[in-house]
């Protein structure tokens, strides 16, 4: 099939967006390391974590340093932890998917937004078992603010909330109701309020099918890294790659699945 104008300019957005999104992942990484270290996020250079020496510009181009110097630093040779890479890849896939999706239009920078913030808390649990509220509240805001800015109805916009909240209500039920039972924790309540911030986005179908694609992430991940079943393990990742995944590709699975009824 012939390229058109609006296909060459979407791929073109969608090559600048995957560089954005490697340096932003880049960024992120960085400022969380140090926010777990207990160091200002938002000072110094970056630095080699193994010998402390600053990194120049060629040390810092996403992806491409990392690969170039097989994930050794070039001043004492020892290895960089891969979360670098797999953060730079991760943002530099969601952003590329987002721009697939949504393509030239203003409802893109929503998206972008919600993506960036999903890839901090992401991060963040990662590194420090939580979820901050703060990220939390940032998605909402941007949410609310991009309902203005849209000109979507309140009404229907609300009334698609409200079905889509049914789905993180009825699983905390659930948790309150085994916890109970158990006397233990069975997930984290950032999770949950993670789900409820999605709700703000997504419809209940897409919000059931991402909660599900993130059991399976999951379920995979503590397989093949050999994890044991007592071992805590950070669902925020997993939640935010089924949500991006499902607002980038769910439609046709939805489409089909309640086609079926």
């Amino acid at each position: 099939m012939p390229w058109n104008e609006n296909m060459v300019i979407t791929a073109y957005l969608c090559l600048w967006l995957a560089v954005l999104g490697a340096v932003l992942g880049s960024f992120l990484d960085c400022a969380v390391s140090r926010r777990a270290a207990g160091e200002p996020w938002h000072r110094g250079r970056s630095r080699c974590i193994s010998c402390g020496h600053p990194l120049g510009a060629r040390d810092l181009v996403p992806v491409a340093s990392y690969l170039l110097r097989r994930g050794r630093c070039r001043f004492c040779g020892r290895k960089i932890p891969a979360e670098c890479l797999l953060a730079e890849l991760a943002g530099a896939g969601m952003f590329l998917c987002l721009g697939l999706r949504f393509g030239p239009r203003p409802a893109l920078g929503q998206w972008l937004v919600w993506a960036g913030l999903l890839l901090a808390l992401s991060l963040t649990d990662a590194a420090e078992r939580i979820i901050p509220d703060s990220l939390l509240l940032a998605l909402a805001a941007n949410r609310l603010l991009w309902l203005a800015l849209l000109r979507e109805r309140p009404a229907e916009a609300a009334l698609e909330i409200l079905m889509a909240c049914t789905v993180p209500a009825v699983l905390l039920a659930l948790v309150l109701a085994a916890e109970k039972l158990l006397g233990r924790e069975v997930m984290g309540g950032g999770d949950l309020k993670l789900l409820f911030s999605l709700a703000l986005y997504m419809s209940w179908a897409e919000l059931l099918l991402g909660l599900l694609l993130s059991c399976l992430l999951g379920l995979l991940w503590v397989a093949l890294a050999g994890r044991r079943r007592e071992a805590a393990v950070p669902f925020g990742p997993f939640l935010a790659a089924g949500a991006v995944s499902v607002v980038c590709f769910g439609g046709p699975v939805i489409r089909w699945y309640l086609g079926l009824f």
